[in-house]
């Protein structure tokens, strides 16, 4: 088992809100969300999001493009899809997992990234929010993500 698979299992972390109510509400969807990138024949990224809602169904989205830089601007798109999926899909409140470190703290910490392409989308994210009664995020470990799986199908 990998070490940060182990010590999560362990210890997880709870969702850190993101929006002004910071109490978890009695119903919120799961999102799970992740960015894949390659240049192996051309630039190409995808990103992958599960949401299930509160009463337990399951929805999956899968985008694909070809303008984006690199995984990181995949992971930081994963994190927007779902969350406008959650939207529409009317899920007003969501607890949202990632498994990129990066973009999790940049998002708890509230300090965008330097990139200004990725500080965009830290941007819309924010501005996505507002519109939110609840949204919660933590980091996963990957073996934990269940949107990875999307990308093998």
């Amino acid at each position: 088992m990998q070490p940060a698979l182990a010590q999560f299992l362990r210890n997880p972390q709870p969702f850190l809100p993101l929006t002004s109510r910071l109490i978890r509400p009695p119903r919120a969807a799961l999102v799970q969300t992740d960015g894949s990138f390659s240049k192996k024949y051309v630039k190409m990224s995808r990103t992958a999001v599960i949401l299930t809602t509160h009463d337990k169904i399951d929805y999956k989205l899968v985008n694909t493009y070809t303008d984006h830089w690199n995984s990181m601007e995949s992971e930081w798109c994963s994190v927007l899809n779902g969350i406008r999926y959650a939207q529409k899909k009317d899920q007003g409140s969501v607890e949202l997992e990632n498994d990129c470190l990066q973009v999790v703290k940049h998002l708890i910490h509230k300090r965008p990234p330097m990139k200004g392409y990725l500080a965009a989308y830290y941007t819309s994210i924010l501005k996505e929010i507002k519109n939110m009664e609840y949204l919660g995020i933590r980091w996963i470990p990957r073996e934990l993500n269940r949107a990875d799986d999307l990308f093998r199908l």
